[in-house]
């Protein structure tokens, strides 16, 4: 082989090596560049700098909503420490829709009525029984039932002038909000809204109220224990209670708790149309819980820091006061024994010669990070340049074989680029991935068959069968133009963006349908009036038995026709709610899970629930 050939095939390597390190930063180089900053001797007082910047609150919650491409200007945050007293807020004084968050301070109100005994422990209000309103409005979210306590409430008191039952309750919980009625912003009796800062000064009230508000606490332990703040934080107990409300185009998404982590925290959080408000929400929750864990450890260390700091001082007093008491022996006492013992003076001095303690756990989990992402560099770096070199090595030593120099430097770099696309599962930062537009779509594509009336098309869509028809035969024809009504009034938007992880999605959906619950009133008031018109046009036997009660036949037959007349204008009992829907990926693709709410929405079971 000619020495100007090998030439060549040197120069062609170092010309692929060139584009392959331009293709390097792509993957990793700013995050080697910051390592390498961290790392870099004599520079320990940038670095000392930065856990303190991370530590402030306001600082993650920012990057925290960068994260999620969220606006800060759409959402309200606070956040309360009970051990520390540490508080932060973020547009803490904004009022907000709070969404059904109200019902927290609306139950604290009966629970202090029911403490200093102006009603029973399980009063009869409205017609419902107390513990039935409390679990409907916290765990159901009911808001027939919190409209039922509100009424009673505001019916307590009289204004001057008159005012609303809401109003009136409005000025009843005003001091749990921490505000003063008469002279509190007029934006508070406007309408359902409330300032994060208001909304912990509630969470406040709620955590140090004692026994008397525990029943309220355990009730919102057991309130969507997988959902809002608790979709995936689930290393502390959490008692919480979710706001949703949809105002075209805008989706008002909260969620305010209690967090029982090492030093229990209050924490809140309003989104106002904001961008991956569900992904936004989950995630404040840990971030919160992270942050109050670390000042927990913080705090932990200070303390035991004092306190070693307090024994040594009082050790160095008392050591002093041994010296001092010493020195006031008799001469002829000190001189027999040669002054000071040599024990008395190792315990002097040891004060003075303690070592320089170890670095902390948390140190070390800081220090080998960056550590092993620079090795991991290096490593690959050598691993790269050692193939090349034995490739080179390989071509000269076999110059008679046909090897290709440039298909080899080309194989080496292609392999680099791969590596390079893998570094970040090399470097402990994996990233499974999962197909949302996928996911979005099944949703998409279910309630559009749905809405044709193509009930098997909509079955194949879902993980097991449910029988969407409801088998409704066509032979009752009442029963039969509920299911048609019912067909017509779904309608689906879906809100935000599809969440996915792994083989788990979920997707935010706002439901049009017809609402059964509405109904339910006008309905009862058309069966009399149709029992009434039966009694003028039938014989009375045939409407009534022996007991004088209505017959079965006659009673259904007056519903039939009752329901049949509602039906000619469903859509005055159209109504909208808020739907998780949830999907899995299986072998043919995204499936949505039939959930017990998905299936109450779809069948006009709302519960008005939002």
């Amino acid at each position: 082989m000619k020495l100007n050939n090998i030439e060549k095939r040197i120069w062609s390597f170092l010309l692929c090596l060139g584009m392959t390190l331009m293709l390097l930063p792509t993957g990793f180089a700013d995050e080697a560049a910051n390592t390498a900053e961290e790392t870099i001797p004599g520079e320990e007082t940038e670095t000392a700098e930065e856990p303190e910047e991370k530590s402030d609150w306001e600082t993650r919650l920012l990057l925290m909503l960068q994260e999620y491409n969220a606006d800060p200007d759409t959402i309200g945050a606070g956040y309360y420490n009970f051990a520390t007293g540490e508080e932060h807020y973020y547009n803490g004084d904004v009022y907000r829709v709070s969404g059904s968050m109200y019902k927290v301070p609306l139950n604290m109100l009966f629970l202090d009525w029911i403490a200093d005994g102006t009603i029973e422990p399980d009063e009869s209000i409205g017609g419902f029984r107390y513990s039935e309103l409390l679990r409907g409005t916290i765990i159901d979210s009911n808001n027939d039932y919190a409209m039922t306590l509100w009424n009673y409430a505001g019916s307590t008191i009289e204004t001057n002038p008159a005012s609303t039952y809401y109003h009136r309750y409005r000025i009843l919980i005003a001091p749990i909000m921490g505000e003063d009625p008469e002279n509190v912003d007029d934006k508070y009796y406007e309408n359902n809204f409330f300032t994060p800062r208001q909304m912990i000064t509630c969470l406040r009230h709620l955590y140090d109220g004692g026994e008397k508000y525990d029943r309220l606490i355990s009730t919102m332990q057991q309130a969507e224990p997988e959902k809002y703040f608790k979709l995936r934080e689930r290393r502390f107990d959490i008692a919480h209670k979710y706001g949703w409300f949809a105002e075209d185009p805008i989706l008002y998404l909260n969620d305010c708790a209690l967090c029982f982590t090492d030093d229990p925290i209050a924490i809140v959080l309003f989104t106002t149309g904001t961008e991956n408000a569900y992904a936004v929400l989950t995630a404040y929750c840990t971030l919160m819980c992270d942050y109050a864990q670390e000042t927990h450890a913080k705090r932990v260390e200070r303390e035991q820091a004092e306190a070693k700091a307090l024994a040594e001082a009082e050790e160095k007093d008392r050591l002093a006061a041994e010296e001092a008491a010493t020195e006031q022996r008799p001469a002829e006492e000190a001189a027999a024994g040669g002054g000071e013992t040599e024990a008395e003076k190792n315990k002097t001095a040891l004060p003075e010669a303690k070592a320089t303690p170890p670095a902390s756990n948390k140190e070390r989990s800081e220090i080998r990070p960056r550590s092993l992402t620079t090795q991991t560099l290096v490593m690959a770096a050598l691993i790269f340049v050692g193939a090349i070199a034995a490739l080179i090595w390989f071509s000269i030593l076999h110059r008679k074989s046909r090897f290709r120099m440039l298909y080899g430097v080309l194989a080496i770099t292609l392999t680099a680029i791969a590596l390079t696309v893998c570094f970040p599962a090399v470097n402990g930062k994996s990233v499974v991935t999962a197909d949302k537009d996928g996911a979005r779509e099944t949703v998409e594509q279910f309630f559009f068959v749905l809405k044709k009336g193509d009930y098997d098309a909509a079955e194949e869509r879902l993980t097991e069968r449910t029988e969407l028809d409801g088998q409704m035969g066509s032979e009752q024809t009442v029963r039969a133009r509920v299911l048609e009504a019912l067909r017509e009034s779904w309608n689906c938007r879906l809100l935000g963006d599809c969440v996915t992880e792994k083989t788990s999605a979920w997707q935010e959906i706002q439901l049009q349908v017809l609402d059964f619950s509405r109904m339910e009133q006008d309905l009862q008031r058309e069966c009399r009036e149709k029992l009434l018109e039966l009694t003028r046009s039938m014989d009375r036997s045939q409407i009534f038995n022996e007991a004088g009660d209505y017959r079965p036949e006659a009673a259904e037959m007056a519903y039939d026709a009752a329901l049949s007349e509602l039906l000619d204008h469903p859509e005055d009992y159209y109504s909208s709610a808020g739907v998780r829907v949830q999907l899995r990926l299986t072998q043919d693709g995204w499936k949505i899970v039939p959930t017990k709410d998905l299936m109450d929405a779809l069948s006009g079971n709302l519960m008005q629930k939002k």
